[in-house]
């Protein structure tokens, strides 16, 4: 089933991006922006009855979860050098859309109770597919400097998944979705854990939104690499604006090769954790 899967998710992402090559044209925004609200609305309808039990519960274990990544991330690139100051960004209209989404998914599952993880998993296969398609039409300059912010991100996610895992029986593969809800979320419901994918949603989804927040107050603190380490996947799209926002228009290329390599290791990492989690409990 693993080696299914990553075929098949790494596949769609290879496929996407040699359509990419092939067509010389990036996905439209709005074609991410549909297929990701969608994806949100059929995963929270399908993890709605174990959500909506305790909904306070999930949403403030999220919170801290999402904030334990995010500080973790920050304080393990504190070695790095120490960015300036810097101005706040706007948030990308994706977020109104998530949130509408999460909350129409919550009522219609409470209401109609459908089979609604059979939708899952084409979706996510449509979304890889033009994530693959979208690196094609940005070319990247890899350099070493580059490669410390996913290593941090990925350490900080090893340090703090196990306490989350041993005090709330939570998949650590929700952690190591670095922010890309999208994926995380639809992966652990169609892997058949409904908990796994409500908080594979809520999150990854909140990281990027504390990364929002928090990193132009951080990056007057701590140094670049700890705060671009901190968005995650996310630096690569939605946050992209922010990082540009905090150390000019040259960093987007740090910003954007730190989502590359994290959205190319998701894919791999969120099944592998999570099958050995399930052999493990």
């Amino acid at each position: 089933m693993l080696y299914v899967s990553l075929v098949k998710y790494l596949g769609a992402i290879a496929a996407g991006y040699a359509l990419g090559k092939a067509l010389r044209r990036r996905p439209p925004p709005w074609l991410f922006t549909a297929v990701v609200t969608v994806l949100v609305f059929f995963v929270a309808a399908n993890a709605s009855e174990v959500v909506l039990r305790n909904v306070g519960g999930f949403l403030f274990v999220s919170f801290v979860y999402a904030l334990a990544l995010v500080l973790a991330s920050v304080a393990l690139g504190s070695a790095f050098d120490r960015g300036g100051a810097a101005s706040s960004a706007q948030r990308p209209a994706i977020t109104l859309y998530v949130v509408f989404a999460l909350a129409a998914g919550f009522a219609a599952g409470s209401v109609a109770k459908l089979d609604y993880s059979s939708a899952v998993d084409p979706l996510l296969v449509i979304l890889l597919l033009a994530a693959g398609a979208d690196m094609a039409g940005v070319g990247v300059r890899f350099e070493v400097s580059m490669l410390a912010a996913p290593a941090i991100s990925l350490a900080a996610t090893a340090v703090v998944a196990p306490f989350f895992t041993l005090l709330f029986n939570i998949t650590p593969a929700v952690a190591f979705g670095m922010g890309w809800y999208s994926f995380t979320g639809p992966y652990l419901a169609a892997a058949g854990d409904a908990a796994g994918g409500a908080y594979g949603l809520l999150v990854n989804f909140l990281r990027e939104q504390l990364t929002f927040v928090l990193a132009p107050l951080l990056a007057r603190r701590f140094g670049k690499v700890g705060v671009l380490a901190m968005g995650g996947a996310t630096t690569m799209d939605n946050t992209l604006p922010l990082y540009t926002a905090l150390y000019g228009s040259c960093f987007s290329i740090y910003a954007f090769a730190n989502g590359v390599v994290l959205t190319v290791l998701v894919p791999i990492i969120v099944p592998l954790i999570h099958q050995i989690y399930t052999n493990i409990v």
